[in-house]
């Protein structure tokens, strides 16, 4: 039987090697969303960064679950994601609270939008200082229509 998912109070106050161990027991247990709704995360982003703040991230993500920052910007319908800032980051070997990244690409106000409601959710949870630089303006070309639009018609 499972062990079940303690609420996420309750794991903070554990030791690291209790914290790792729950970890590891609950992912052979449970999907990555029950973590998450257990704990009242919406995104797997969230998740991804308590464990990078608790400094256990690299003793419970496996390799192939690695999460970096310019995911939560990769676009579903082909936009490129230009990493450069939050691979710079990386590379430096930054503290696990740190991040950086840097989406260039066209969407339209929707796609855009969800966006940019992602990373307000994901900074909601950051308590430090946070510097931004933002650019938005019209493009000339014509927006393919996304999807949802050609579903409508």
């Amino acid at each position: 039987m499972p062990q079940p998912i303690i609420p996420i109070d309750e794991f903070l106050a554990l030791s690291t090697d209790e914290q790792v161990e729950k970890l590891k027991q609950w992912k052979m247990d449970y999907t990555l969303k029950d973590i998450r709704d257990a704990w009242g995360f919406k995104h797997s982003a969230q998740y991804y960064m308590l464990l990078k703040k608790l400094r256990i991230y690299e003793r419970v993500v496996n390799k192939s679950d690695k999460f970096s920052p310019e995911q939560l910007l990769s676009s579903r319908h082909g936009a490129e994601v230009y990493t450069s800032a939050a691979n710079a980051v990386i590379d430096r070997a930054a503290p696990a609270d740190q991040f950086g990244y840097e989406l260039n690409v066209t969407l339209s106000g929707p796609e855009l939008a969800e966006k940019l409601d992602r990373l307000a959710h994901f900074l909601r949870g950051e308590h430090k200082a946070v510097t931004v630089k933002l650019s938005i303006f019209a493009s000339k070309g014509v927006m393919a229509p996304t999807e949802a639009e050609e579903e409508d018609n």
